[in-house]
């Protein structure tokens, strides 16, 4: 048996090859965030390092005017990274904490609905997904966190 050649090197361009282009500057050039009248929130493109932060203000402003929950269109997103999803975790826990704030309460409740196999509602609903996005949130283990409530089950 021959071992498989390492074809990483080829792979790799120089440092100063004049055909790799940084990203264009901006916080939405790879991506694009639009705001549906009810609250939804569609994505295209992709979300990375560079444009994370502005998905993270979109959630975050679109929750503010609808605390009750947004729904999220990834239908349209081509690549998402660790960045991306941390945008998405960090708007859930702040909604959570907002939600803890406004009433004492809220931790116990939340604890309960743990333990009763009951879900707390959810700040941010998943509509459509790509494959790509699908794939990550699978690989993570972070869909349930995003998914709509199960019919049938006691909210």
């Amino acid at each position: 048996m021959h071992p498989l050649p390492d074809h990483s090197a080829a792979a790799r361009a120089p440092a100063g090859d004049a055909a790799i282009k940084p990203p264009a500057p901006g916080p939405d050039a790879q991506m694009t965030v639009k705001t549906t009248p009810d609250g939804g929130i569609v994505v295209s493109g992709e979300i990375d390092k560079a444009t994370a932060t502005h998905l993270c203000r979109s959630l975050l402003d679109a929750l503010r005017a609808h605390p009750e929950g947004i729904t999220l269109d990834f239908g349209a997103v081509t690549f998402c990274d660790c960045a991306g999803l941390r945008a998405l975790l960090t708007a859930r826990a702040s909604w959570v904490a907002r939600l803890e704030q406004a009433s004492p309460a809220a931790p116990a409740a939340s604890r309960q609905h743990l333990d009763s196999g009951r879900h707390p509602p959810q700040p941010l609903t998943l509509g459509p997904v790509s494959p790509r996005m699908a794939r990550l949130l699978q690989l993570t283990g972070t869909g349930d966190l995003f998914s709509p409530p199960k019919p049938g089950r006691p909210q």
